[in-house]
């Protein structure tokens, strides 16, 4: 739900609870001018995971339009701008965290709009208890995905400048949406409109802004902007850390990796476990264990393979990244050929992350070192079990790809196990998975683009399935509004709207035919279902979806003409701005459907990416494990050639002297039998 449908509840909300009791129209009195239109501070009432960029300044807001409605409102005498004090303040501020305490941020934000927005509390501004009720409505807005609406409010906190009480808190919320949303420049700027002076800044907020103007400047690829603007995050803040990774990779892609591991030595060694040089946050600890992996990594590519081993044995075993830091020890160690120690890692790592997306390469990996070792017979029962293994998900995958419905299946399981990995839990890595399916899920890599995209599919769903409710929401305030109606309001029982069910069981309907359609279409593929009495079937729902949008239309024509009358009776001042925000409502729905089109062909463009990539790799697991093998049986040929060659020289293989040995004292007529009895340790020493 958008920020402007939650303050279109907030105005309902309002009218239900001083609506019956004001049905005549109140005097006018000190306080009940409006809002300042086209305030900076003011919200766009987008919900948006990505932000963008930040709106134009003279752009209307959502906090505008809220505005006018509640001084509409109190004009026509539907809200007593007299009723406003501390302890009813308090009071409703109270109820509002306990709704958003209890894990609902858009009702939150609903009753947090009522207080911040309403004339009834104009002059309440530099009280402590309305400010609270601001940072309150910009968190309720932020965790409900209305992150530019969110920031608007925040904007207002802090531009009254920083002495005040909530200045350092809507700050440092602003900075973690940034970094949440990658809304780097939208940020920047709300922080420029709240004219804050970056020389006034304690230091460590000063270094919070330096860090995203260097991160909008790497995005762009501008380095050397990036590392000056990193350079001035200091110790006291808490983007230090993070400034000094970042400014590690650029050196990397820069080639120095001298530098670079000199500036992750800092975040991976403290100087003292007692002391930490700097201010940290919760992200040190994952950026710690990063750090190590980097330097383990640089290590590797410098071919200095002990000081590898050493950072990679340092992620701790509760890590996230306990699974790659494994996995490429154990390549470090068969590098500089410690084949023992590189068989122990690997071992490890198959054992204790059996369905890690590294799994394949693992195995190929212990494959290799058997061969370098020499032992032939278990370099190619490894590299049969690669061969056998991954075969079958090869086909799987392909008939994976051919069906959208099992694609979005294995997708949304993926995107689940990233998800689970991203909050700090390896369970997932550490489970073996059943079935061909759940194999390929757990070997997928996810593009986090990929799962934002469909994030934001999803939510655009939500709000096209929405948007028949929202228009019979604003059918509903001008019902409620109307001049020759007032005084019915408290009879008013909230019931639903006829056209609006009709549309949303309309809606209902086509995704119905839709998923019958592709039913139909895979049973076809499949051959479960003869071509004729599937071609019937198709052209049967064709004509279903046909009928649903002939309705779907009537239906829509019949809910316009109720809403224009309804408008059309209501008080002048709102009848405009409803009959406005009535027709942005009534395109919601048509805009989300083709914006989610949009962004569902994108995330399919990525997905598809992920699962071709995943194949290709896959396939190119499965020609190195048959070179393997083919390596593996060509030297077991060399060996026993070899063999041969001593034994006809005379010469025994070393594995065989022993035995030999054994033998030529045991006469053709004996039998030797191992001694059952124990030696006594004065017997044992020095016997030979």
């Amino acid at each position: 739900m958008s920020a402007r449908a939650l303050a279109m509840a907030a105005m309902l909300t309002m009218a239900e609870l001083f609506g019956a009791r004001q049905a005549v129209a109140a005097p006018e009195g000190p306080g009940s001018s409006p809002k300042a239109p086209g305030h900076p501070w003011r919200g766009t009432g987008e919900a948006e995971t990505a932000m963008g960029s930040a709106p134009a300044k003279t752009e209307p807001t959502a906090g505008d339009a809220v505005g006018a409605y509640f001084q509409a409102l109190a004009d026509a005498g539907l809200i007593d701008v007299y009723t406003g004090s501390k302890e009813s303040l308090a009071r409703e501020l109270s109820a509002a965290e306990d709704i958003l305490r209890g894990g609902d941020p858009k009702s939150a934000a609903t009753a947090l709009y009522a207080i911040v927005e309403s004339p009834r509390y104009d002059g309440f501004e530099d009280f402590a208890a309305y400010q609270n009720a601001v940072y309150d409505l910009a968190r309720a807005l932020d965790e409900a995905g209305a992150e530019r609406a969110a920031l608007t409010y925040l904007s207002r906190l802090m531009a009254r400048g920083q002495e005040s009480m909530y200045f350092g808190p809507a700050y440092h919320r602003a900075i973690d949406i940034a970094i949440e949303t990658r809304a780097y420049a939208a940020v920047l700027d709300a922080l420029d409109d709240a004219n804050i002076d970056d020389l006034a800044l304690p230091e460590g907020a000063f270094g919070e802004r330096a860090y995203l103007r260097a991160r909008l400047a790497y995005e762009a690829g501008k380095l050397a902007p990036a590392e000056a603007a990193l350079s001035k995050v200091s110790r006291k803040s808490r983007m230090y850390s993070s400034a000094i990774y970042l400014r590690a990779l650029i050196r990397v892609q820069r080639g120095d990796y001298r530098g670079a591991a000199t500036l992750l030595c800092e975040i991976a060694y403290p100087p003292s476990e007692s002391e930490i040089a700097f201010v940290v946050d919760g992200r040190y600890f994952k950026l710690m264990d990063l750090a190590r992996l980097a330097l383990g990594r640089i290590a590797h590519e410098t071919a200095t393979y002990d000081d590898a081993y050493y950072h990679y044995f340092q992620v701790p075993d509760d890590s996230i990244r306990l699974s790659e830091a494994l996995f490429e020890s154990a390549w470090s160690m068969y590098q500089a050929r410690e084949l023992t120690e590189a068989r122990r890692l690997i071992t490890s790592f198959l054992t204790t992350f059996p369905t890690s997306p590294l799994a394949p390469e693992a195995h190929l990996l212990a494959g290799y070192i058997e061969l370098a070792d020499c032992q032939f017979d278990d370099a190619k029962r490894a590299f049969d079990r690669v061969i056998t293994e991954v075969e079958p998900l090869i086909a799987t995958l392909e008939d994976i790809r051919r069906h959208p419905a099992r694609r979005d299946g294995l997708l949304a399981t993926a995107a689940h196990r990233w998800r689970v990995r991203k909050s700090g839990d390896g369970a997932p890595q550490r489970q073996a998975a059943k079935g061909a399916e759940a194999k390929i899920a757990a070997l997928l890599r996810i593009d986090p683009r990929m799962v934002r995209l469909r994030d934001a599919t999803a939510g655009l769903g939500h709000a096209a399935a929405d948007a028949p409710y929202v228009v019979s929401q604003w059918r509903r305030l001008a019902q409620r509004v109307q001049k020759d109606n007032v005084g019915a309001i408290a009879q008013d029982t909230g019931g639903g709207d006829p056209a609006a069910t009709l549309i949303a069981d309309v809606d209902h309907l086509g995704e119905a035919i839709a998923r019958a359609r592709r039913a139909a279409l895979r049973a076809k593929e499949e051959g479960t279902m003869a071509a004729g009495d599937a071609q019937a079937e198709l052209a049967r729902l064709a004509a279903l979806a046909t009928r649903a949008r002939d309705l779907e239309g009537k239906a829509r024509a019949a809910a316009t003409a109720t809403g224009d009358a309804d408008i059309a009776r209501a008080p002048a001042a709102i009848s405009r701005m409803i009959a406005a925000d009535l027709s942005r409502a009534r395109k919601l729905e048509d805009t989300a459907k083709k914006t989610r089109q949009r962004l569902s062909h994108r995330a399919r463009a990525l997905a598809d990416g992920a699962l071709s990539d995943l194949a290709g790799k896959l396939a190119e697991v499965i020609d190195k494990a048959r070179l393997g093998a083919i390596d593996a049986v060509i030297g077991q040929k060399r060996r026993l050639e070899i063999e041969v060659k001593d034994l006809a020289a005379g010469r025994f293989p070393p594995e065989l002297s022993g035995k030999m040995w054994e033998r030529g004292l045991i006469d053709d007529s004996e039998e030797y039998w191992p001694f059952e009895g124990d030696y006594w340790a004065d017997e044992y020493e020095d016997w030979r």
